[in-house]
């Protein structure tokens, strides 16, 4: 079957697409919400910015598939092969991914908050950046991977296979689950909790929405283009931090020691500042000149 067939029948309104064979054909674009490719042959397509959300590609052979910033939110992939898969910055939020073959996939900053990896093979997979939050990697190979600053917030790593994994500088939080006696801070992770201490590192852009720092000695960091939106920061130590560009809305910095923090640009609307009061003004303007 060709692309215009394929559009035109879902247009139409047809979902059932059950061992189409469509490999190696220009897909970009198209929306296929909710359409069901069980066992279909969807080889070295390209599904670039497509939408397949919530759609079932159930043992679906997606080989070499280009599926860079698609949305396949809620989607079923249990069984599928994705080997060598271009899947950077798509969104599979939610996704079921069990037993799926990605080994050699390229995921780099993809979502997969609170997806079903259980039992997958990643092996050699690139996850740098990858949103890992409340997903579930119960049995998964992640061995030879990427995982560098990565979330892993709430993530079940339960019986995994960890085998020279990169961690450098990925997050992780006191609900992350990871195999018995396994040591992430030996291997370069960072834990995000209250009173921890990330003095002095390199955490530019980073997504901590939300998470709790509070007392945390946080001096000499690097925070530029942060994301700290409602995060509580009560008590923290930020002497000489770097929170340029950040967004502070609505956290909590009651108690912080802000001596020489750079906040040039900082978003900062709604934040409770050091001294119990709400913000005013939105932004830190740069001084004059610079």
């Amino acid at each position: 079957m060709n692309p215009d067939e394929l559009l035109s029948r879902y247009n139409a309104g047809e979902r059932d697409f059950f061992l189409i064979d469509v490999n190696g054909v220009n897909l970009m674009g198209a929306t296929l919400r909710a359409v069901d490719l069980t066992y279909a042959n969807l080889s070295q397509t390209k599904l670039v910015q497509a939408n397949l959300s919530r759609a079932t590609l159930h043992n679906a052979n997606l080989q070499g598939v280009d599926l860079q910033g698609a949305n396949l939110r809620g989607a079923d992939l249990s069984g599928a092969d994705l080997m060598g898969a271009n899947l950077v910055a798509a969104n599979l939020s939610f996704a079921t991914l069990t037993g799926v073959d990605l080994s050699g996939a390229n995921l780099s900053f993809v979502h997969l908050m609170g997806a079903d990896l259980n039992g997958a093979n990643l092996c050699q997979v690139n996850l740098l950046g990858a949103d890992l939050r409340g997903s579930l990697l119960i049995g998964a190979n992640l061995s030879r991977s990427n995982l560098s600053r990565c979330y892993l917030f709430e993530a079940d790593l339960s019986e995994a296979n960890l085998e020279q994994v990169n961690w450098q500088s990925s997050l992780y939080n006191r609900q992350t689950c990871f195999p018995e006696a396994f040591d992430p801070e030996q291997i370069g992770a960072y834990l995000i909790a209250p009173n921890v201490s990330l003095a002095g590192l390199d955490l530019s852009g980073v997504n901590l929405t939300r998470e709790n720092l509070q007392g945390a000695n946080l001096s000499q960091i690097n925070l530029n283009q942060a994301n700290l939106c409602w995060a509580d920061l009560r008590d923290a130590n930020l002497q000489g931090a770097n929170l340029s560009e950040a967004n502070l809305s609505g956290a909590n910095l009651q108690g912080a020691n802000l001596s020489q923090t750079n906040l040039e640009g900082a978003n900062l609307s709604g934040t409770t500042m050091p001294n119990g009061e709400l913000h005013q003004c939105a932004l830190i303007q740069k001084p004059a000149g610079r």
